[in-house]
């Protein structure tokens, strides 16, 4: 690599954002309940016009025989790269209680009153910046 090459280069990773994650970096990621820890990012439910992340499919298979539920990203308090650690703003029996996820179901906007009933969400889910 060139002398001017490198700098282009170190000038584009200056540019990044520290925060952006691809989803297969971050499948398989622990997910911890504000009480303990619950599982794992397994997948993501995508929005195909915005791509925003409108759920996070967690895999509680290790706590929980055989459940997969979603998460979402409202429900999300913090997320620790080094750790390869996603944090919830909700408790591990809240988590448990919560409707199993089967990848064969649609989630339409019924499936989604249910989910956000269950969770006490009122508002949509969350879109993109600048997206309507």
């Amino acid at each position: 690599m060139t002398p001017h090459e490198a700098e282009i280069a170190d000038e584009r990773h200056r540019d990044e954002d520290q925060h952006l994650r691809s989803v297969e970096a971050v499948t398989g990621y622990h997910i911890h309940a504000s009480d303990g820890e619950v599982g794992h990012v397994e997948d993501f439910l995508v929005e195909d016009a915005d791509w925003s992340i409108h759920y996070l499919v967690v895999d509680t298979k290790n706590w929980w025989p055989g459940k997969r539920v979603l998460i979402s990203p409202r429900s999300v308090q913090e997320i620790d790269w080094t750790d390869r650690l996603v944090s919830l703003d909700v408790d591990r029996q809240r988590v448990k209680d919560s409707p199993a996820y089967d990848p064969a179901t649609t989630v339409d906007r019924a499936y989604e009153r249910h989910f956000h009933n269950y969770y006490g969400e009122v508002k949509p889910p969350m879109r993109a910046p600048g997206s309507k």
